[in-house]
């Protein structure tokens, strides 16, 4: 069985296509949240996921985020120079897109391959990570149940850093990175996710095209509309910029 994983597709369809693309032959898909937020198809990767076949999927901080604001109406009368790719997010979903958003649960659980999987898209409120065999049977109990036998895998997203932690025999937690784009201290520009097939673990990175976004946050530059950090993020995560707040013309290639 072909399990792929992937998270923080951030409306980052030409991302996600890529992926979907490349392992199309794929068992059972879940994705860790934050399908919305900081990337500019947010209706089409709403979408594509409502359509996808044997799911399990959970919300993420970003997707709360847009709900939010989206319900708050604020996205309606933004001051120019405080609007964000959030608000850019709104304009484009409508009141279905939003309640798809709200009926994804906070955790899912299913099993393949003699594993039983947890998904959640954050172990707490901030970028903590499971350190310790207590820490992970203490989380697996509050969330799954007080079964602690057999093979458990814990499957978060949130911090965009793909990674395996294995902390003993049967006990393991994965991140598959973001989807999308990285933390300014990783200049890699490839969306990253995760295949476990038959039991076993594969990291995997794949190139996509970054145009689309980079057309997009090149419109607002000639605009006090959109926020400058928000364009300068959008030249690192897309563009050439080393870091996510140099000058605006050094991430225009």
């Amino acid at each position: 069985m072909k399990v792929l994983v992937v998270s923080d597709v951030h409306a980052n369809i030409a991302a996600l296509n890529t992926i979907l693309e490349k392992e199309a032959d794929y068992d059972i898909l879940c994705c860790a949240g934050d399908y919305t937020d900081y990337g500019i198809y947010p209706t089409e990767v709403i979408e594509r996921f409502r359509n996808l076949k044997n799911t399990h999927l959970v919300y993420g901080n970003h997707d709360l985020h847009v709900i939010n604001t989206y319900e708050s109406g604020e996205w309606r009368t933004v001051e120019d120079g405080k609007y964000k790719w959030v608000h850019y997010n709104c304009e484009r979903l409508n009141d279905q897109d939003i309640g798809w958003l709200k009926q994804l649960p906070e955790t899912a659980y299913f099993e393949a391959d003699g594993w039983k999987y947890g998904i959640a898209h954050q172990y707490d409120s901030g970028y903590g990570t499971i350190e310790s065999r207590y820490a992970f049977d203490k989380y697996w109990a509050e969330h799954y149940g007080t079964d602690n036998t057999g093979n458990r895998r814990l499957i978060f997203g949130h911090t965009h850093r793909q990674c395996v932690h294995i902390l003993g025999d049967g006990m393991e937690w994965l991140n598959p990175g973001s989807a999308s784009y990285r933390r300014p201290d990783d200049p890699d520009k490839t969306a990253h996710y995760v295949t476990i097939t038959d039991g076993e673990i594969c990291l995997k990175q794949i190139p996509y095209d970054r145009k689309p976004q980079l057309e997009k946050a090149r419109e607002f530059i000639s605009t006090d509309k959109m926020m400058r950090t928000e364009i300068q993020d959008f030249m690192f995560f897309f563009g050439d910029a080393k870091t996510s707040r140099e000058p605006l013309e050094q991430g225009m290639k």
